[in-house]
């Protein structure tokens, strides 16, 4: 019992500890998104900016993004808990060092052919030639970018595999600060303006890299530059790769689609777009990511070792604890769409109400997303874990096909912009299903219990909205900046509140962990 008390408590400080960490990631993210309103106060330049980044980051999805958390970091957890270190230690060396020749020849190819891989936008009257060209000048400084970050990234998937959460928590968010001084620095409306910075966020990935191997240099050093892509264990890795690539891909292929569609309606929408899909992933980024960031390399190591019960119980739980999270997050959102945008977004009149309205018209079709997304990512990163990476990539090409008949479709019916993230929300659905279900037929891994969650998550969300819709009847967020901020803030620290005590009356686990061991840090509570 001690043992397994230990465990929990340390997988909670250190879920907290990604959580802060993201905290501070997210926020120093929307500090990035503020200041580019601010500096590149044309909707051309704001669109143009948001652009550039969805090439290079398809090309670092294709090549590894996924494969760090979701095949380096289960590999080589799983090498660890059987001792054997060295084996993962080696055939990890030899994956980065393929993946990093790789990447280099294609950052130069991207630099040498950014204008035509761009003009693939404006193909059946898509995005104008202007932003076009605009994006394509400044991706140049994005496509040498990816490789820093990747080698951050990989530096920050090794260091979770020795469960080193501490030394990865904050890493991103001096890479998001880094690009924040740069933007202050250097954005403006004009072209020159645009690219410089760009220029500086290269800078900024270089910091990134190189903060990241200095904290953990004590792991990373045993990393080896040994170019053997015949290797039979990197082979057996790097076939286990391939769906995850193809499935990490396909998330920024959806991105590139959904960017295509938005720069079919009024200026402006592209950076909206941006917007509503930045904050709803605010619940996303910080909770379900940190959930997953622990969870992943336990669960693979539960697998390797056979401990079928103890993974079915690991994922139960955090599954409960995503839902227990996430539902309320939605139900927050939707009702308060427009109030969020302006908080987070409207410091300055160059960010106008219509670009709020626009935000705001796409946040709302993503509220769902908040949910299914959530159980999507929990799933995808248990089938990673066991080692089954072909289901996430059928899940994420059905998706690949849904998502623009959606798209589409709404579209053709007039719904208007908000066809976009129904769309998303739509197929994310339909890809958790698809993941649920082929989940569940391994049943000594399969989740349990969670419908009795589900429905209590929903009523005591369904409460917290009552509360809150009637205090907004009563105090708008009108007023002065600071105005608006306390009484959003408010209104959140409400729903916070009338969720917990909602919960807590319906004997919901979770709200009894989290209330209790708030109690526990009151002034005067015993320690037990």
């Amino acid at each position: 019992m001690g043992k397994g008390r230990n465990y929990r408590n340390s997988a909670i400080f250190s879920t907290i500890l990604v959580m802060i960490g993201l905290v501070f990631t997210k926020g120093s993210g929307f500090l990035r998104d503020i200041f580019v309103s601010i500096k590149f106060s044309q909707d051309v330049y704001r669109d143009s900016f948001t652009l550039a980044f969805t090439i290079p980051d398809l090309f670092y999805n294709l090549l590894v993004g996924g494969a760090i958390f979701s095949t380096v970091t289960p590999y080589l957890s799983a090498q660890i808990a059987v001792g054997e270190e060295k084996k993962g230690i080696r055939t990890t060396s030899i994956f980065i060092s393929v993946i990093s020749v790789v990447m280099v020849t294609v950052c130069t190819i991207g630099v040498v052919f950014a204008k035509p891989i761009y003009s693939l936008y404006a193909l059946k009257g898509g995005i104008d030639d202007q932003t076009l060209e605009l994006a394509s000048s400044a991706s140049r400084m994005l496509f040498p970018q990816i490789f820093f970050i990747m080698l951050a990234a990989l530096s920050i998937g090794i260091l979770n595999s020795y469960k080193r959460f501490s030394s990865t928590a904050f890493a991103p968010s001096i890479y998001n600060m880094a690009v924040l001084v740069f933007i202050l620095i250097f954005a403006g409306n004009s072209p020159e303006q645009l690219v410089m910075t760009t220029a500086g966020i290269l800078l900024a990935s270089m910091v990134y890299a190189t903060f990241q191997y200095i904290v953990g240099r004590d792991k990373l050093k045993q990393i080896r530059f040994i170019f053997k892509p015949t290797d039979p264990d990197f082979i057996a890795l790097f076939k286990r790769a391939i769906p995850i690539l193809i499935s990490s891909s396909i998330i920024q292929i959806n991105v590139v689609i959904l960017n295509y569609f938005a720069g079919q309606f009024d200026s402006g929408s592209i950076y909206g777009f941006r917007n509503a899909s930045t904050i709803w992933q605010i619940p996303y980024g910080i909770f379900t990511v940190a959930i997953t960031t622990v969870m992943t390399p336990t669960l693979a190591g539960y697998h390797e070792a056979g401990k079928f019960k103890e993974a079915s119980e690991l994922l139960s739980s955090r599954i409960k604890s995503a839902l227990f999270l996430m539902i309320p997050s939605a139900f927050f959102m939707a009702l308060m769409s427009v109030d969020v945008v302006k908080a987070i977004y409207q410091w300055t009149s160059s960010y106008t109400d219509t670009n709020a309205r626009t935000a705001s018209t796409f946040l709302l079709g993503f509220t769902t997303a908040i949910i299914t997304a959530s159980v999507a990512h929990l799933f995808n990163q248990a089938f990673y874990a066991i080692g089954q990476t072909k289901i996430p990539l059928l899940a994420g090409t059905i998706s690949l096909v849904l998502n623009p008949c959606f798209c589409q479709v709404l579209i053709m019916l007039g719904v208007g912009p908000m066809s976009l993230s129904i769309a998303y929300s739509i197929t994310n659905f339909c890809q958790m299903i698809i993941l649920a279900v082929l989940y569940f037929r391994r049943k000594e891994l399969a989740p349990r219990h969670m419908m009795g969650t589900i429905l209590k998550c929903f009523l005591a969300a369904v409460i917290m909205n009552v509360c809150v819709y009637v205090i907004d009847r009563f105090i708008p967020a009108q007023g002065g900046k600071i105005v608006q901020l306390l009484i959003i803030s408010l209104k959140g620290v409400i729903a916070v509140v009338v969720y917990f005590l909602a919960a807590f009356i319906l004997k919901m686990d979770e709200a009894t962990f989290w209330i209790n061991r708030f109690k526990a840090r009151l002034p005067g509570a015993k320690n037990k």
